[in-house]
């Protein structure tokens, strides 16, 4: 029963972060709750990683230094920090709970992920039927955090997470290791009938990031098994899958035109034009009329995360510190001083680490990704595990990288240390094949 208890602690901060307590100084989740109960057991338990102090004296020596010379304030500093510091001790500990046992975390992780996914597929049915207390789970739950959201087939399916896009990024090593299961036939962590729930659930979100997250799995899949025959297939087959979205997601479509108008046809330089204020006026208005919100907070954030880059490129102006370079290089002002959204976060785990760790943290996170990568042994000589829970791992990671923010949102440092130590799982298995 204590055990039990212990996963349901751990596990709510992946799946249930649809409620805050609080919002200032910070938000704080739900979920939070657990990880202040575990933390000083573990911390008793547990021996110290002595090697996560490679990742915060750095970060510390920076902030610190930002703070001194006025790129950042000590509360915006500290704030994120400390959440950080939390997370990543908290989470090494959870894989010594674990006895580093990857394959049984993920295993756990894809039966609530299962879950989840009825669920959503339960709250679509409802809506279907007019049954509200089934889809507006707000009605039944304390989820001051979600939403509904309209689209799709009624209803863009976000089950117990704020938004469907969050459950494109959380649910993706489920999709990836349910495609594969359901293309090869192969029961390697699931049952089939789960899988068919879980790829159902994740394409019914009509997520931009779910979206993506099928042509990485796609592509990952077929790179996998080496065969260039199969790669080209996979070409062409992602671009068709690219193109059934655009024509029949709208949110799909205008965000990808949104993408589209600003990075290539640049039409925020007509909304700059103008010395005539109802001029200027019609332009922002057709301006909003042919941009998604979304697409210009990615796009501002871009812009505001290369103009702090090119001022500090080494080692940024230190963590927590793209608040304050949002507050000088915004574009929001040439549009009317809307959607001033994602203002701390930059919408992008990737173009957040460039702004406040600069070129040393750009590094560290494509590094992380490429050194710890498992690939599939065309040879056969491995099980399959490994090479799939790498895989998986790696879309929820690249997701987060180019659409999440948050340093810490749904866990995310779980998914990191189980990247790691399933390299290292991995490598002592290969090393232990080679010594018999």
């Amino acid at each position: 029963m204590i055990g039990f208890l212990i996963d349901v602690g751990i596990f709510s901060n992946l799946f249930y972060t649809g409620f805050v307590f609080f919002k200032e100084p910070f938000e704080f989740y739900f979920s939070y709750i657990p990880i202040l109960i575990l933390l000083p057991i573990f911390i008793i338990k547990y021996k110290f990683y002595t090697p996560t102090l490679y990742i915060l004296i750095p970060l510390l020596i920076v902030g610190v230094f930002n703070v001194l010379i006025d790129n950042n304030t000590l509360p915006k500093f500290l704030k994120i920090y400390l959440n950080l510091s939390i997370n990543l001790v908290f989470y090494q500990f959870v894989l010594q709970y674990y006895n580093f046992d990857v394959k049984l975390i993920f295993k756990k992780y894809l039966n609530i992920s299962f879950l989840i996914c009825a669920v959503g597929l339960f709250q679509l049915f409802c809506f279907w039927i007019g049954f509200e207390y089934g889809y507006n789970l707000k009605l039944l739950l304390p989820l001051n955090k979600w939403g509904y959201h309209s689209g799709g087939l009624g209803i863009r399916i976000n089950s117990f997470f704020s938004e469907p896009s969050s459950l494109g990024i959380a649910i993706a090593p489920a999709f990836f290791v349910s495609i594969y299961q359901l293309l090869t036939r192969t029961v390697a962590f699931i049952s089939l009938k789960r899988c068919l729930v879980i790829v159902t659930c994740y394409c019914f979100s009509f997520s931009s990031l779910a979206f993506f997250g099928i042509f990485l799995s796609i592509i990952l899949i077929t790179l996998n098994f080496g065969a260039v025959r199969y790669f080209l297939f996979a070409i062409p087959l992602s671009v068709f899958l690219f193109f059934v979205a655009y024509n029949n997601a709208t949110e799909f479509k205008v965000r990808v035109d949104g993408i589209k108008e600003l990075f290539i046809d640049n039409i925020l330089a007509e909304a700059k034009v103008g010395e005539n204020s109802r001029a200027k006026i019609k332009r922002i208005q057709g301006f909003l009329k042919r941009v998604h919100g979304s697409s210009f907070v990615f796009y501002n954030n871009y812009y505001i995360a290369k103009k702090n880059f090119v001022k500090n490129p080494l080692f940024g102006t230190g963590i927590g510190s793209h608040e304050f370079a949002y507050d000088k290089y915004t574009l929001n002002k040439l549009i009317g001083g809307i959607y001033e959204f994602n203002t701390g976060d930059a919408n992008s785990l990737f173009l957040r680490t460039v702004s406040e760790v600069g070129l040393f943290g750009a590094l560290f996170l494509i590094l992380f990704v490429f050194k710890y990568f498992v690939s599939h042994d065309l040879n056969g000589g491995e099980e399959n595990s490994y090479w799939l829970i790498s895989n998986g791992l790696l879309v929820l990671i690249l997701l987060t990288y180019l659409r999440q923010g948050n340093y810490t949102y749904n866990g995310f440092f779980l998914y990191g240390w189980m990247y790691y130590y399933n390299f290292a799982n991995y490598k002592n298995y290969t090393e232990s094949l080679s010594t018999k």
